[in-house]
């Protein structure tokens, strides 16, 4: 495969830096090896007891598939650049809607996500374009509460029209992270698991982006990381060279990276400038081994290759 590289223009008190990202495959042989001793079973059931996947799971008992579907869609298009943690803005936003009527339309569903945001405690910033991405959804025809559960069962045809409609990239973060809300979704309403193809890339968000220097499967080069946010704006510059890395992770691994993500999010919110490398590991293998019942011996190899650096 090679290797893959981008140039981003940084910003840093000022100082443009020049960084240069790269895929290390042999970092990613490594990784990968590790992960595949936890295969996909343990990533299936870190999401059973995701905080995210309840909060799904409350939405679609309240109402039909269909209108369940359409507003969590709704709300993954506005899920960034929140001031709390994800897992309570889910809880937040299910215990909203779930108090609402159905909504029997695209554009009753995407009023009452308009409320919700206008109401939110914890997604409160950049309220003005999220407004304008719910209005230019009301016009995706895939997202009509009695269209959307047909569309949805072709996750990369879903994705790339829902992005026709927003005017972004199907790989972007929040679409793709919708696909794995409705992976939630379908698995809360029929009691399965729906896995997503191999062809469908991670979310990179700012725990994900952490892992992807820790880990080493993504090297950064010309740009001085000093904090964990210079990592995560580093890696989120070009987030395409993390998601072909992570995916290269994948397939080595057998677990395709929607559901990588899963293993990565509960391992990488344990990676902060309170934390040493050590109580990181520690904790992250203690959170993994209680919620896939192996031992913390069966994950410490996997947890500490995807913390090999730190700050």
């Amino acid at each position: 495969m090679g290797l893959k590289r981008s140039v981003e223009a940084l910003s840093g008190q000022g100082v443009e830096v020049l960084a240069s990202l790269r895929q290390n495959e042999e970092r990613i042989s490594i990784v990968a090896e590790k992960l595949s001793s936890l295969g996909l079973e343990s990533a299936l059931k870190i999401e059973e007891v995701d905080p995210q996947f309840q909060a799904v799971k409350l939405i679609t008992s309240k109402m039909g598939f269909g209108p369940a579907l359409t507003l969590i869609v709704l709300n993954s298009i506005i899920s960034y650049r929140l001031s709390g943690r994800g897992e309570d803005y889910w809880n937040e936003f299910a215990l909203y809607v779930s108090r609402a009527d159905e909504p029997k339309s695209l554009v009753e569903a995407v009023k009452l996500v308009l409320g919700f945001l206008s109401a939110s405690k914890i997604n409160v910033a950049l309220r003005a374009s999220k407004t304008s991405r719910l209005l230019r959804a009301s016009t995706a025809k895939v997202l009509k509460p009695d269209e959307i559960a047909r569309h949805a069962r072709g996750l990369r045809r879903f994705a790339e029209a829902l992005a026709l409609s927003l005017g972004t990239k199907w790989s972007s973060k929040t679409i793709v992270f919708s696909l794995k809300m409705i992976c939630y979704a379908h698995r809360a309403r029929y009691e399965r698991a729906l896995v997503a193809p191999f062809s469908i890339p991670i979310p990179i968000d700012s725990r994900v982006a952490k892992l992807s220097w820790t880990s080493g499967v993504i090297d950064v080069e010309g740009a001085s990381l000093k904090k964990w946010g210079d990592v995560v704006e580093a890696v989120m510059s070009k987030p395409r060279v993390a998601q072909r890395a992570w995916s290269a992770v994948a397939k080595k691994s057998g677990i395709p990276p929607l559901h990588l993500d899963s293993i990565l999010w509960l391992v990488g919110g344990f990676i902060d400038r309170r934390s040493t490398r050590e109580e990181a590991v520690k904790k992250a293998c203690e959170a993994l081994s209680r919620t896939t019942t192996k031992s913390e011996s069966d994950v410490f190899g996997a947890v500490s290759e995807l913390m090999t650096r730190y700050l």
